[in-house]
């Protein structure tokens, strides 16, 4: 667990009140919440800020603070404060612990398991329910409760991930898959299926046993659920802004995470998906895809193309953008230049041409540029240039007699 300081406040004469808090959007719905106040004190207003300004109220004019006020609604309270240990009695096995100058706590303690010492300081688990408070000085139970604590409060304020265990496999009434229970250094948390990754998984018992690192997403007093695709996409940023940096020779590696028919999806650094397709892979990659030997988990290399908000666009030949720079860099020193292409396909508004001189880049041209009763798919083009916009990948062609015949 990641350390942090707790607040440490006094306790106050407090006594509850109950309040009916109305929701401005359904007008007919009322909340009933008790919540702690100090004595003297009454609240008159029923909006549903009237806790939070309550809050307010006493942190900046001079009162202590209403530690964990959301937790006092229905009466109840629970939290880890530090106490000294100031009696013992031994015929009921029990250890009174001195919380502040006015209040104090009973603890049931087993003088074989636990070493209790007079005026030790110790971590001690307030409960208080139904105005009765009690206590437990178990060391285990008030390290949980201060790491469950410091979960829900990172739900608001999202800062930490922390590791956690996936232990097994949730399955709802109707036998579908729903998520993990995940352990976070003793508190069970849930991980709904969607919040294990950024892409869907293959296998969902292959988790279990697993180390991950996750983020508090939402808490009840019940149950604190977890993500591990939150925290992907906190290093999605990162990753992001290293590959719009990467030069268009560089090789970058991925991990393919699942097949399809038109090519693999690969997952860049654990968070950043893309898909590899078919006509983007060199030689040697697609014949192992056409035979069916490429796996899930297997580690691919290829070139990263483009970087568009969040979508990257990989291939596997050499980088199409350092073609479209080479070959703008030929046409603007030579205006009378001629580049040769392939025809590569046909339609009825015009034809995509590939030029394998310049890293096969593809582009299409307007039929009425080329003449297309007279082309055939493969048919060898030699085309003059006028000008070239790498960012459009478009080519503009000087138009000739000899075109238009």
């Amino acid at each position: 667990m990641v350390a942090h300081k707790f607040l440490k406040i006094k306790y106050m004469s407090i006594t509850t009140q109950t309040i009916e808090i109305y929701d401005s959007a359904n007008p007919l719905e009322v909340r009933t919440v008790t919540i702690p106040v100090r004595k003297g004190q009454k609240i008159y207003s029923h909006e549903p800020y009237a806790v939070e300004m309550l809050k307010m109220y006493d942190k900046y004019c001079g009162g202590e603070v209403l530690d964990n006020i959301a937790s006092y609604e229905g009466g109840s309270f629970r939290d880890v404060r530090e106490g000294i240990v100031s009696a013992f009695n031994s015929e009921k096995a029990t250890a009174t612990i001195e919380l502040s100058g006015k209040h104090s706590v009973s603890v049931g303690y087993n003088p074989k398991h636990e070493e209790l010492e007079l005026g030790k300081k110790i971590d001690v688990v307030v409960s208080k329910t139904k105005g009765r408070i009690t206590g437990d000085a178990s060391s285990k139970t008030a390290q949980l409760e201060r790491v469950k604590q410091e979960l829900i409060r990172q739900v608001d304020s999202p800062s930490f991930a922390y590791v956690g265990v996936v232990e097994e496999v949730i399955f709802n009434a109707a036998n579908s898959f729903n998520g993990f229970v995940v352990n976070v250094s003793g508190v069970k948390c849930f991980m709904p299926g969607s919040e294990s990754d950024v892409v869907p998984l293959n296998d969902y018992n292959e988790l279990v046993g697993q180390a991950r690192y996750v983020m508090p997403i939402s808490a009840t007093s019940e149950s604190i659920v977890v993500s591990h695709k939150e925290y992907l996409n906190t290093l999605k940023v990162s990753v992001l802004n290293n590959l719009i940096d990467t030069k268009s020779t560089d090789l970058v590696e991925g991990v393919v995470s699942s097949v399809k028919k038109f090519g693999v999806f690969i997952i860049i650094e654990n968070c950043v998906p893309t898909l590899l397709s078919v006509s983007e892979m060199d030689e040697e990659t697609e014949t192992k895809f056409k035979n069916g030997e490429i796996n899930v988990g297997e580690t691919l290399k290829f070139y990263v193309e483009s970087v568009k908000d969040d979508r990257v666009t990989i291939t596997q030949t050499a980088c199409k953008s350092l073609g479209w720079d080479k070959l703008k860099e030929v046409v603007d020193n030579n205006k009378d230049y001629k580049i040769n292409g392939i025809i590569k396909n046909i339609f009825e508004n015009g034809a995509v041409v590939v030029a394998n001189e310049f890293n096969n880049i593809t582009f299409f041209l307007s039929s009425k540029v080329l003449n297309l009763e007279k082309l055939s798919v493969g048919d060898e083009v030699i085309l003059p240039v006028e000008n070239i916009d790498p960012v459009k990948k478009t080519v503009r062609l000087k138009i000739t007699e000899e075109q238009n015949n």
